[in-house]
Parts: structure tokens; C-alpha cells; sequence
């Protein structure tokens, strides 16, 4: 054997073995990652699709709020402008003052975001846009919702025992907001030269104006992160 340097051969064969053995691990493992990589983008891109979904339906109830904030500060204008001009109660003036204690709530859709936490934030590999999406639900939408409360608890314990001094409040189905208010002449009289009710009423106008600017601005968050996440989509779809 030493003489036909057989060992030699052996060796180089053994040796070539190794490498084959050490290659095929080294590609089993590529494929393994591979694998692993396209199942936390399937995740990703289902996750983006689903906060996506969530983010047009908080856009819908946004909007609606947006709108009936509009109402709100057009009725207070009404009723201020009315009490000043008329000496008699009316059916739009008691519906102008039912709208104006109107208190509309925005409700995020959680569903999407609730899912990537439990997935882990990671998974979204575009390090911008995660940032951007934790913004959203992490500061924009509970500094929203502090503006709400705000207001929430100045209608429930300010502004709604002033306006119970004067007015009744009766369901009827007769109107979008399903209740209307009511006031006697007498009371109308006293309300005329009531000035703390106009400050009142003009605390509740100021009051839904910061909200709805507050809305506005997250309408238009809400917006700039659907189009990160579509050109993110695009990109993942392309790639």
C-alpha cells in the first residue's frame, strides 16, 4: 500500500467526502433559511394587508366624525346667532342645540396591529415603515384619544349640566341623532340672559374645533401610512 500510495488516496478521497458532506449541510442550511425568510415575508405581507384593511375602515368612522364635527360647530353658531335674534323657542333651534351636544368617538380597528405584536414587529423589514406604523398606534392615535377624553369629560361634567338647567332631551326617530331637545318659553326668556350659557356653549364649540383638528391631522397620518404600506406591498409583490 505504501508503495502503490494508496493512503494518499484514501485520504484524498475522505478528504472529498468531507467537503461534499460540509457542502450539502452548508446548502441544506441556505434552504432552510430560505424557507424560513419566505414564511416571515408571507407573514409580513399578510399583516401589512390586514393593518392596511384596518386603517381604511378608521378612515371611514374618521371621516364620519370629521363631518359631524362640522355640524357641531355650524349648530353652535346657529344657536348663538338665534338666541341673540329671536324671543321664541323652534323646532331647528331645539335640534341646533341637540347637535351641539353631540359627542362622536373614534375606535380604531386594532385587529392588524394586535396581530403584528404577537408576531413580533420585526417582521417588517422595512425599518421606516415600522417606525412609521408604531407612530401611529403607539403616539398619534392615544394623543388623539387624549384630546377626546379631554372633551369627553368637559361635556359630561360641564357643559351637559349647564344645558340640563334649561332643556329635556326625548328620543324620537325623527332625526339623524335620534334624540331631540325641548324648552318652554319660560325657560327660553331666562336662557337669553343667561351669559354662562353662552360661554358654556362657546367652550363646547372650542372644545369640538381642537378635536377635529386633532382628527384631521391623524386623517392625514392615516393616509401617509397607506401609502407606505402599498408602495411596500408594490415593492414585495415586484420583488
Amino acid at each position: 500500500m505504501a508503495d502503490d500510495n494508496r493512503p494518499i488516496k484514501y485520504a484524498r478521497y475522505a478528504l472529498g467526502e468531507i467537503v461534499l458532506v460540509v457542502i450539502g449541510i452548508l446548502i441544506a442550511l441556505q434552504i432552510n433559511t430560505w424557507n424560513e425568510e419566505r414564511k416571515t415575508r408571507i407573514i409580513e405581507t399578510k399583516t401589512l394587508k390586514e393593518i392596511r384593511a384596518n386603517l381604511e375602515l378608521d378612515l371611514v368612522e374618521l371621516n364620519s366624525d370629521i363631518a359631524i364635527m362640522d355640524s357641531i360647530r355650524l349648530a353652535g353658531d346657529f344657536v348663538i346667532d338665534y338666541l341673540k335674534n329671536h324671543d321664541e323657542p323652534s323646532d331647528a333651534f331645539n335640534y341646533a342645540v341637540e347637535i351641539t351636544r353631540i359627542n362622536p368617538h373614534f375606535d380604531p380597528n386594532q385587529g392588524g396591529y394586535s396581530l403584528l405584536n404577537s408576531k413580533g414587529i420585526d417582521i417588517i423589514s422595512n425599518d421606516s415603515l415600522r417606525g412609521s406604523i408604531s407612530k401611529l398606534y403607539e403616539s398619534n392615535y392615544p394623543y388623539y384619544a387624549k384630546y377626546e377624553n379631554e372633551r369627553i369629560f368637559k361635556i359630561n361634567n360641564i357643559i351637559l349640566p349647564k344645558f340640563t338647567q334649561y332643556f329635556s332631551f326625548i328620543s324620537t326617530k325623527d332625526n339623524f341623532f335620534e334624540t331631540t331637545s325641548q324648552i318652554n318659553q319660560k325657560d327660553f326668556s331666562a336662557l337669553k340672559n343667561d351669559r354662562s350659557f353662552i360661554n358654556i356653549l362657546n367652550l363646547a364649540i372650542s372644545e369640538n374645533s381642537q378635536v377635529q383638528d386633532r382628527a384631521i391631522r391623524t386623517r392625514g397620518y392615516i393616509n401617509d401610512l397607506i401609502a407606505e404600506i402599498d408602495k411596500e406591498l408594490g415593492d414585495s409583490e415586484r420583488n
